[in-house]
């Protein structure tokens, strides 16, 4: 008989924290029961069905990435109080023994339901926050929740620099990277994806991460184009696609094709759109770019890329610094700077020692901090303490989605 645990996510699109949210699934189903909510059905939420995990919908709403309209800032306490009030229903409902919240924009609903039901509740953390906004309410909701695991030290300290007082309940854990496939395990079919890029005379530049302003991809457009008039010819990869429920990503996705139209890159440039397995194009890279113009938490393509032996040349920004170390296994540049990184691709591409150094200083990076095994047994260590006074067991429904209704 096992505990239920209910999880919150704040999209049902694929990023960083979802593939985390995955690991932390697959860590606790043997002992525990997981009912996963989510504002909207979408990709990973059919993959989470798929997989046999129960989903259900909350009415948060949807919410544009980035700066956030006063619409949007109006309606958010309002949502929140009503998702928390009928969660609370669906904890009684079925027993829930844990509230696990998987980003900020669900932890005021996330911890007002736990508290409802007096049910513990952990927050995970998976970005560095830089709106004074969103910190000030991140902060504020977060000195409720029983527990606090932040992806790495840069996340954790914004929160710490605004109430040392949540250093008692947080926890930083740092985000797994999945096994490495090598150039040898890929099959034809997997090979096949990105044989052209495995072939290619030039050098291949990988971008990894949803597209959209924050990840800065226009960074490297502009970069790109300068490469391209210093007579440096590269492949540029852009891996990932646009939130499919984002306009704002949309609108600049076509602007990014349109700038490359505009500056002749369209030979120079791929969008293969989002994978869900990118062990073959890494197979491919040669360097990997994290152009990020907003905060990052600890970038799981950061992680990925190093795996394989990629350097990774990333805006000196958010957890990018704590896995990228400047001239031992990446570069680091300032954030919106074209020119800075078409300055670093160039001495990347023109200087073989340093890009033999900075492979093998890539792969030393990639220690048991990251392993799936330490993450798994701490998320499960957390998670079994907070459980420990054990409420009533529940039978394991058939998967399937419910809904709480607005």
């Amino acid at each position: 008989m096992k505990q239920a645990v209910l999880f919150l996510d704040q999209t049902s699109s694929w990023g960083g924290a979802q593939r985390v949210l995955e690991v932390v699934l697959g860590a606790l189903e043997p002992d525990f029961l997981p009912l996963v909510g989510l504002p909207e059905d979408g990709p990973f939420a059919s993959e989470l069905r798929s997989r046999g995990i129960e989903t259900l919908t909350f009415p948060l709403g949807r919410y544009r990435s980035g700066r956030k309209s006063l619409a949007d800032m109006m309606a958010f306490p309002v949502r929140s109080l009503h998702c928390g009030v009928r969660l609370a229903q669906t904890i009684r409902r079925r027993n829930i023994r844990l509230v696990y919240i998987n980003g900020p924009r669900c932890l005021p609903a996330g911890v007002l339901a736990a508290r409802l039901t007096g049910r513990p509740s952990l927050f995970h953390l998976h970005l560095t926050m830089t709106r004074s906004t969103e910190i000030f309410v991140t902060e504020r909701a977060a000195a409720h929740a029983t527990k606090i695991v932040a992806c790495c030290e840069t996340a954790a300290r914004v929160l710490l620099k605004r109430s040392r007082s949540l250093a008692r309940t947080l926890e930083i854990i740092y985000n797994p990277v999945r096994m490495l496939v090598s150039k040898a395990a890929l099959s034809p079919q997997r090979e096949a994806r990105s044989a052209s890029l495995m072939n290619s005379a030039r050098p291949v530049v990988g971008v990894v991460g949803r597209i959209c302003p924050q990840k800065g991809q226009h960074i490297l457009l502009g970069a790109a184009a300068r490469l391209k008039r210093r007579g440096q010819d590269v492949r540029i990869v852009f891996l990932g696609a646009p939130d499919e429920n984002s306009a704002e990503d949309a609108t600049y996705a076509g602007f990014l094709k349109s700038s490359a139209r505009q500056w002749g890159l369209e030979k120079t440039i791929e969008w293969p759109g989002y994978q869900l397995d990118p062990n073959p194009y890494y197979a491919a890279f040669h360097v990997l770019v994290i152009p990020s113009t907003a905060s990052e938490g600890l970038p799981l393509a950061a992680l990925e890329g190093m795996q394989w032996g990629i350097p990774v040349i990333g805006s000196r920004i958010g957890g990018i610094t704590e896995i990228v170390r400047d001239g031992v296994n990446g570069l680091l540049v300032p954030p919106q700077d074209e020119e800075a990184l078409a300055d670093s691709l160039e001495r990347f591409l023109c200087d073989s020692a340093l890009r033999s150094r900075l492979a093998l200083g890539a792969r030393d990076a990639i220690d048991s901090r990251f392993s799936v095994k330490t993450f798994s047994s701490s998320i499960r260590n957390i998670v079994s303490q907070l459980c420990e006074p054990c409420g009533t067991a529940v039978n394991g429904p058939q998967p399937c989605k419910t809904e709480v209704r607005a």
